[in-house]
């Protein structure tokens, strides 16, 4: 049995977009500021990384899905719908950690 497919390692991930620091850098005496632009306190990311099984010179794809706070049933479709457009008509196998949620 001669299959190709891609093989295509799935992950979520929640970030802190806050920025951290540990040392300001500023003068003695004077207060730092961080400034920044973000209005989401948690976003999570979810990424899926391929690679096609027989044929190497195609290349690795990666696409990846940002949301503002966390993944639910719903939001994980809706990553795996999306993954599903990215491969259309391609053979995938999916590979994805043991998180008992999905």
């Amino acid at each position: 049995m001669n299959t190709r497919a891609w093989i295509v390692f799935l992950d979520e991930s929640g970030v802190s977009l806050l920025p951290q620091f540990c040392r300001p850098y500023s003068s003695r005496g004077r207060t730092p500021l961080l400034r920044h632009r973000l209005n989401w306190k948690r976003a999570s990311m979810a990424g899926a990384l391929g690679y096609h099984s027989t044929d190497l010179d195609r290349g690795a794809r990666l696409c990846f899905h940002l949301k503002p706070g966390s993944y639910d049933t719903a939001g994980l479709i809706e990553v795996l719908e999306q993954v599903k457009v990215f491969y259309l008509g391609e053979r995938v196998v999916l590979v994805w950690d043991g998180l008992s949620a999905h």
